[in-house]
């Protein structure tokens, strides 16, 4: 799991995302690694969300795409929430999962090999 995280969060450092965090939380009785990023703005934010959803072959638009403001990605075993700085605040996930978060995880972000093709991280999401 923690190379696909740190897949992940490379990926995202590759499309300017800022502020990534990542937790290991428990939803519907599962173990979850919600990672939240941030970008400037919605414009910013749904045109991530269409990279996305090319890169990773996904046909469904998801949670959050009409407004742009929290967009919510559902890999199974990663959620991966980008926000705008304001929705980002209002909601503060931070502090709801703050004892749930990942220290170090991504240590050096050289160790996954930047030539993975984004849909290999987490397979083929259809």
């Amino acid at each position: 799991m923690e190379e696909v995280v740190t897949s992940f969060h490379n990926y995202l450092l590759d499309q300017k995302c800022k502020d990534i965090a990542v937790f290991n939380v428990r939803i519907e009785g599962q173990n979850v690694s919600c990672i939240v990023a941030t970008q400037p703005n919605v414009i910013e934010n749904k045109k991530l969300a269409d990279k996305i959803l090319a890169d990773f072959s996904i046909e469904e638009f998801p949670e959050g795409y009409c407004k742009g403001e929290w967009i919510i990605f559902d890999f199974q075993d990663v959620v991966l929430n980008c926000f705008i700085p304001s929705v980002r605040e209002k909601f503060n996930l931070e502090k709801l999962w703050q004892k749930e978060k990942v220290q170090n995880i991504i240590k050096d972000t050289s160790a996954v090999k930047k030539s993975k093709k984004a849909k290999d991280i987490v397979g083929n999401k259809k």
